[in-house]
């Protein structure tokens, strides 16, 4: 069954709710404090409970690094998964017009519970691509529509390959330089299972 075809059936529907602190350190550098609450089984369960510090460098205009922790809690039936991961992003934009396309790699190194688990000191290592498409018109609002593959470098079993996808849409809304919120719609289909969840989704981020 190809990723298309998935859109068609929706197996689960999940609900993401975050909170984003963002700080201009210098003109050029960015630190940001995210904590998200994610919801599944139809928006009835916890799914995850994060905490994401990072920061993000601007290169140039055009390109932007990020190293990024995040503190993962993942609702296991009887008891609370501990995953810890580190990130790397690398993002190129480019403007054409009105739309803006940015272009975005990341490599994250995950650890499941590393002191409870025979595996847990061997790292999920795997290879996020993203390519988003954003309508700038220099107004308060931008509306974007994103593609997102998951490719598994190696894990514990030594398996690899790509293992998700996730098709979003949604608005970037500011309401002035400190408040802006999120609101999304996010299609994400497991490969090897062809499990569909659909998610609807809202960040706020207050930056200082």
């Amino acid at each position: 069954m190809t990723p298309s075809s998935c859109l068609a059936q929706i197996d689960d529907v999940g609900l993401w709710l975050g909170v984003t602190l963002q700080s201009n350190l210098t003109r050029q550098l960015e630190g940001s404090l995210t904590e998200q609450l994610r919801l599944r089984n139809d928006v009835t369960r916890i799914n995850l409970i994060l905490s994401d510090i990072g920061l993000d460098y601007s290169v140039t205009k055009k390109l932007k690094v990020g190293l990024h922790y995040r503190f993962i809690n993942s609702n296991k039936e009887n008891y609370y998964s501990i995953r810890h991961r580190f990130y790397a992003d690398i993002a190129w934009k480019e403007k054409v017009k009105f739309i803006s396309f940015t272009i975005r790699e990341r490599i994250q190194e995950q650890f499941t519970d590393y002191n409870s688990s025979e595996n847990g000191k061997i790292p999920d290592w795997v290879l996020r691509s993203k390519l988003t498409a954003k309508i700038d018109l220099d107004k308060k609002y931008s509306p974007y529509v994103s593609f997102e593959m998951f490719y598994l470098i190696d894990n514990s079993k030594e398996e690899y390959g790509i293992t998700d996808f996730r098709y979003e849409t949604g608005i970037d809304y500011e309401f002035n330089r400190i408040h802006s919120v999120n609101p999304f719609l996010l299609y994400q289909i497991a490969r090897s299972t062809n499990f569909v969840e659909l998610i609807y989704g809202i960040s706020y981020t207050y930056s200082f």
